[in-house]
């Protein structure tokens, strides 16, 4: 059942961007990072005073930081840290800092693996733990070497006195590949064969979740996987895969040009859930307390290059060169070389590198050794359904979907023979134990939620849904009255009647009998955060102010606003 409760935010403030934040209760001062450059100075750390009220959030400190920012977390004792990369080799770091009379301090920084995309302290303050993404550069699958770094993650033992001078312990995925694809690991690139020891750079992790000082879990989005570390013995203890989300009988949308809503059962359709920011929290199941996770199932692919250099103005013949003759329509510098600059011009036979041609809109990824390439031109993992007949028989797939022609799916995962088809992200959120196993999934529900509320986003039917980015654990009560509520960002939501398509809506659902015989009986919907003029919910932090009350923040990536609102025990029924 769907609830129909509403919680309007407090105040939405605009920080300069909003990704990720955490909270310093002390302070009362909440820490966001803009993420990638802002006003091309770097990234920043932004400090958000609000102790005179939640609704009355100020900007009082700002610090730019050369590269990427992807995360922010403040340590129980008072520590500040952000991770950091270089946006071109993906080298990382963490830069520490204090907050002290409105001021950010820098404390130095400690260097870990490639991209780190997220970090989390260790209850007690004593560790720090990140997820390096190591994600592959845009030459992947080119014929460009050290395109793809190893993705890692690093163990950092603070140095609350000094931190730059911290200990830190990069531990890299370096079993042999049989040991992952036993586990149900995905590992897929063009570098797999020959290489046993592909997992080294193929794995990525995405997320860290921490319960406690002993254990952490790393999701691994791309490889649709979990790692479990031994915080105290720092090892990578196990790794899993987390299996793939069985649609028999659960309607669902497939198609972007349907005009809306029309979910339908389909046959013979699974989904990779691909984890991004997970979650744990404790609990009685089975008879003994557990620790689970729960796992927001976004979905996320690999396309090379994935960006692009210059968009076609009107249909036409264009060309191309590193000769400038004053009449060039664009330039950028090249790429790969990083030292050329190539001019673009809306006429045929100027450019020194040639022609092509273009209509109205058309977007590529030009560069002098490669020439006019798209947006996938290198690597992609992704084939729609209407592509498929390009592989082989398609006669056992889903008549519906191969008939839509639009649907996403994993190349490296369909089978013609059994016709199994398999996409991107489980358009819902799950909650697992620490071997894996299902214990919840909601199935269609926070499309059912997203339509209900007309913010049901069609446009994205054929790739991955509403796009459950992050989750929020938080509970109200103690022992025996404690109830446990879960919220979930839907990145691609937005409000279908807003002639600009912005809104964010946060779902709050409460687990109500994890032990029940019946999957839907286990969790039910009880409450949505609906903000109107954010877009893009990337961050979740809940403050317990009370045992029945306090407040969740929400960042917004693509409306770069920071949401508050107040929740009670009674707000949820």
């Amino acid at each position: 059942m769907i609830s129909d409760k509403i919680i309007s935010p407090l105040q939405s403030v605009n920080p300069g961007g909003a990704e990720k934040v955490d909270w310093d209760p002390s302070a009362k001062t909440a820490f966001v990072i803009t993420g990638e450059y802002t006003d091309d100075k770097g990234g920043q750390v932004v400090a958000v005073d609000y102790s005179n009220g939640y609704d009355q959030g100020v900007v009082v400190a700002e610090y730019y930081l050369e590269g990427d920012v992807s995360d922010v977390r403040v340590s129980s004792k008072g520590l500040v840290a952000a991770s950091v990369f270089d946006r071109d080799t993906r080298e990382g770091k963490v830069e520490f800092f204090n907050y002290e009379a409105g001021e950010l301090i820098s404390r130095g920084s400690v260097d870990v693996g490639f991209q780190p995309d997220q970090l989390s302290f260790t209850k007690n303050g004593r560790k720090l733990v990140t997820a390096d993404e190591g994600e592959p550069l845009d030459f992947y699958g080119s014929d460009e070497s050290g395109q793809n770094p190893p993705g890692s993650i690093s163990i950092i033992d603070i140095n609350n006195k000094k931190p730059s001078k911290s200990a830190v312990d990069i531990l890299y995925f370096t079993k042999n590949n049989s040991y992952y694809q036993n586990n149900g690991v995905r590992m897929y690139g063009p570098e797999k064969e020959g290489n046993n020891n592909f997992a080294r750079i193929d794995l990525e992790p995405e997320y860290v979740g921490i319960t406690g000082n002993k254990t952490a879990l790393v999701a691994l989005q791309e490889n649709n996987a979990l790692a479990e570390v031994n915080l105290k013995k720092g090892k990578i203890t196990g790794v899993f895969g987390l299996g793939y989300k069985d649609w028999s009988g659960i309607p669902f949308d497939t198609t972007d040009r349907d005009d809306g809503y029309n979910p339908t059962v389909k046959e013979g359709v699974t989904s990779a859930r691909m984890p991004d920011g997970i979650d744990t929290f404790k609990i009685q199941l089975g008879g003994k307390k557990q620790i689970l996770f729960i796992s927001p199932n976004e979905g996320d692919g690999r396309v090379r290059p994935d960006d692009v250099n210059f968009e076609a103005e009107a249909d036409g013949v264009y060309s191309y060169g590193t000769n400038s003759t004053g009449a060039e329509i664009d330039s950028f510098v090249d790429p790969l070389s990083l030292t050329e600059t190539i001019y673009v011009y809306d006429q045929a036979g100027i450019g020194s590198e040639g022609d092509f041609e273009a209509e109205e809109g058309d977007e590529f990824f030009i560069t002098k050794k490669y020439g006019v390439s798209s947006d996938d031109e290198f690597w992609s993992d992704e084939v729609r359904a209407g592509k498929l007949e390009d592989f082989g028989d398609v006669s056992n797939y889903d008549s519906q979907i191969i008939a839509e022609g639009r649907l996403k799916t994993l190349a490296d995962q369909n089978d013609p023979v059994t016709g199994s088809l398999v996409g991107f992200g489980g358009r819902g959120f799950s909650i697992h134990n620490n071997e894996g196993e299902v214990v919840y999934d909601s199935g269609n529900l926070t499309e059912e939620i997203a339509a209900e509320l007309g913010y049901y986003p069609d446009g994205r039917s054929d790739d991955k849904g509403t796009e459950p980015e992050t989750v929020e654990y938080f509970s109200f009560g103690k022992k025996k009255n404690k109830r446990h509520y879960i919220a979930v960002a839907l990145e691609r939501c937005y409000n279908n009647g807003d002639e600009d398509e912005l809104g964010t809506i946060v779902p709050i659902f409460e687990v109500v009998d994890i032990n029940a015989a019946d999957n839907d009986d286990r969790v039910k919907h009880v409450a949505t955060l609906q903000s109107p003029e954010s877009l893009s919910p990337e961050g979740l932090l809940f403050v317990n102010d009370t045992k029945t009350s306090g407040h969740m923040f929400v960042t917004n990536e693509v409306s770069r606003t920071l949401d508050t609102y107040a929740i009670s025990q009674a707000d949820l029924g």
